[in-house]
C-alpha cells in the first residue's frame, strides 16, 4: 500500500491514529516525493534521524517511479 505525505506527518506530530494505522501495515509504500516533501519539512538532523528510523522501524520503502499493474 502507498501511503501519503499527510498519514506520515499525522503520525510524526503525535496523531494515535494515523501511528495506529501505520502500525497495523508494516512494509507500506512511500513514493520519492513523499519522502522529499517529509525530508524537506524536517528542521535539523535530529528530525531527519526520527524520520529514518520510523520508516526502517515500519519496513517502509521508497519507490522511484511507477507502481506497475
Amino acid at each position: 500500500m502507498l501511503v501519503d505525505t499527510d498519514v506520515l506527518i499525522w503520525n510524526l506530530r503525535g496523531n494515535a491514529r494515523a501511528a495506529d494505522r501505520l502500525d497495523a501495515m508494516p512494509g507500506f509504500l512511500v513514493s520519492a516525493v513523499t519522502y522529499m516533501e517529509l525530508v524537506q519539512g524536517v528542521r535539523d538532523k535530529s528530525e531527519l534521524r526520527a524520520l529514518r528510523q520510523a520508516l526502517s522501524f515500519w519496513s517502509a520503502r521508497v519507490v522511484q517511479g511507477p507502481l506497475g499493474d
